[in-house]
């Protein structure tokens, strides 16, 4: 286990990285050439899908199904059906913009969907289920001290003025929301947008810090310490994907640490407007929560080559 720590140890971590599906693999002929193609044609298929995604919200919209007002920023759910319907559509808008960005990276670097979703076989749903059991628990376990810091009131899940059927189903729901609305942002950043970037440069800082920064970027936060953790989290899931060569762990983690915050500390909607002001101490909770969690990328990591 001390070796886990040593320079030596982590130097072979970044050459390994540099030598996975996501850096080495994604080597092409006019890089750059294919970057524009790229941005040309995920711009029009983007245009697409969010054409598409507002006709189809207009329908809802006239039939009742649905409240527009959920899409414009500042909406806050009002019960726990509500916020099931904004779950549901968040996860169908981001998985729909995902596959949009995919099909585009797809058709121009001439790539089957496993070379940016699962490059490297095997350890699929096992590394999901280790990467969400990790990210809770090490969650779970900081938990008082996030309510010492910013003390709120019980989450839905426990909140015992609400039915305990309402409460349940909603739990349901949001596992399943939360877990396409996951899978969409890892495919677009961990999938998409770390490959091409890995067939860009071979330097492990600028891959990580470019898809930190754009993962935090694109949740239009202007509070410095979410933007910092944000893009803290979103390096240490592409940093999973290099060394693990699939999105598995980072799906499983990015799920757990957003179904938490939806069952035990506030709605998703509230949760994520922007501009909350979260104290700096929160910095320091998210570093020991990624560092637990970068430890064991690395201990799988070890075990998947057969490394002692």
């Amino acid at each position: 286990m001390l070796s886990l720590f040593s320079p030596a140890a982590w130097s072979k971590a970044a050459h390994d990285a540099r030598q996975g599906p996501y850096v080495e693999g994604a080597r092409t002929t006019r890089p750059w050439l294919r970057l524009l193609l790229f941005v040309l044609l995920a711009a029009a298929f983007l245009v697409a899908a969010v054409v598409a995604l507002g006709a189809l919200a207009a329908a809802a919209s006239q039939a009742g199904w649905l409240d527009l007002e959920m899409f414009d920023g500042t909406f806050t759910a009002s019960s726990l059906e509500e916020e099931t319907t904004f779950l549901a559509s968040i996860a169908v808008v981001l998985f729909s913009l995902a596959v949009a960005l995919l099909l585009a990276a797809m058709i121009v670097y001439r790539r089957r969907p496993r070379a940016f979703l699962w490059p490297r076989p095997g350890g699929g749903i096992g590394l999901f289920f280790i990467g969400f059991a990790v990210m809770f628990l090490v969650t779970a376990a900081l938990w008082p001290v996030i309510q010492w810091l910013q003390p709120t009131d019980a989450g839905p899940l426990l909140d015992m003025s609400q039915p305990l059927d309402a409460r349940l189903t909603y739990a349901g729901a949001a596992a399943a929301g939360l877990l396409v609305a996951a899978a969409g942002e890892e495919i677009a950043f961990r999938g998409v947008l770390l490959r091409i970037t890995g067939g860009l440069t071979h330097s492990l800082i600028v891959i990580l810090l470019l898809n930190g920064v754009l993962f935090s970027a694109i949740h239009m936060d202007p509070d410095p310490v979410a933007f910092v953790a944000r893009a803290a989290s979103g390096m240490i899931w592409a940093w999973a994907a290099l060394r693990l060569g699939s999105l598995a762990f980072a799906i499983g983690a990015h799920l757990a640490n957003n179904l938490f915050i939806a069952l035990f500390m506030a709605p998703i909607s509230e949760a994520a407007i922007p501009g909350q002001a979260l104290p700096p101490e929160t910095l320091a909770l998210e570093a020991v929560s990624l560092v637990v969690v970068l430890i064991f990328i690395e201990m799988l990591a070890r075990r998947r080559t057969g490394e002692t």
